[in-house]
């Protein structure tokens, strides 16, 4: 069995792409995707996602159910009927997601992918050189490179995963999470970088968007594993609102008293914002519409 290699962009026109391989390189991404379906494979437990556990050493997540929207498995079942991928930066900076598959014994898809951003992109654009036979020598197209592990597997409407926030690069999960009870509100106010506040007029401004959010917010672990400083660094580059008090000598997110900039900064900690590789502008993710320009 040889795998082939598929690319899934934000191009609704093409959405599914197929990268020509020799046959060297085919035989050893086979090698290379199926060590690492390995180690992916290798866990104790599965969880079913609910939006709140977070899996600990030795255990996954997982979605029953998940449709396949984008028919990743007919594509890997009838690869000659998938278009190869256009050997541009521009179409490149499109993909979101690098995947394969196989069929199983019992005749199912399944389905392993990996993130995928700019960075993973051997660019042309300059001046870019590789090692061999003791010389560097001049990459002459453009190319990419494989992450070291997977993502997420797909088999049977069985999407399995570790990282809620490297899946949802992927995939949209905004429908296979619950929204925050208003405990769960409670808990998030307790986090130590959030200003202390009204509780009950926290809980009364809340909306389903709001509950939402915070979900997300306290799934992704942002508040735990970014240092202040870096979120403030870049809400100064995009001309976010975000302000923190000093609380018991600490410094502390400003929680606003207002909805409109509650959900403003619940965005930004959602990492709703982005930075585009071509124009340097920024955007919102949901709409593309410019920051700072208006609705």
């Amino acid at each position: 069995m040889t795998l082939s290699l598929f690319a899934l962009t934000n191009n609704p026109a093409k959405r599914i792409v197929k990268f020509e391989l020799s046959n060297p390189v085919q035989s050893e991404l086979t090698f290379y995707i199926k060590v690492q379906e390995e180690k992916f494979d290798a866990t104790d437990e599965e969880i079913e996602f609910d939006g709140k556990y977070k899996p600990e050493a030795g255990e996954i997540l997982y979605i029953n159910n998940y449709d396949d929207i984008d028919e990743l498995g007919e594509g890997i079942r009838n690869p000659l009927g998938v278009e190869p991928v256009e050997p541009t930066e521009d179409f490149f900076l499109e993909i979101k997601a690098l995947f394969t598959g196989y069929e199983t014994q019992e005749g199912n898809i399944k389905v392993l992918l990996q993130n995928f951003d700019r960075r993973k992109i051997l660019s042309t654009n300059g001046l870019s050189i590789f090692h061999s036979g003791n010389v560097y020598k001049k990459i002459e197209g453009i190319g990419v490179t494989l992450d070291s592990k997977l993502t997420a597997t797909l088999e049977s409407g069985k999407l399995k995963f570790y990282s809620f926030h490297s899946a949802r690069q992927i995939f949209d999960l905004s429908g296979y999470f619950k929204v925050a009870t208003d405990d769960d509100l409670v808990e998030f106010l307790q986090l130590d970088l959030i200003q202390s506040v009204n509780t009950q007029r926290f809980l009364e401004i809340s909306d389903s968007w709001i509950r939402r959010k915070v979900s997300l917010v306290q799934q992704s672990g942002i508040l735990q594993n970014v240092p202040l400083h870096e979120m403030k660094a870049v809400a100064i580059d995009f001309s976010i609102p975000f302000s923190t008090v000093s609380e018991n000598g600490k410094e502390v997110i400003e929680i606003p008293e207002n909805k409109s900039d509650l959900k403003k900064l619940l965005r930004f900690l959602d990492e709703d914002y982005y930075k585009s590789p071509l124009s340097k502008t920024n955007f919102v993710t949901n709409s593309k519409r410019v920051v700072g320009e208006q609705s």
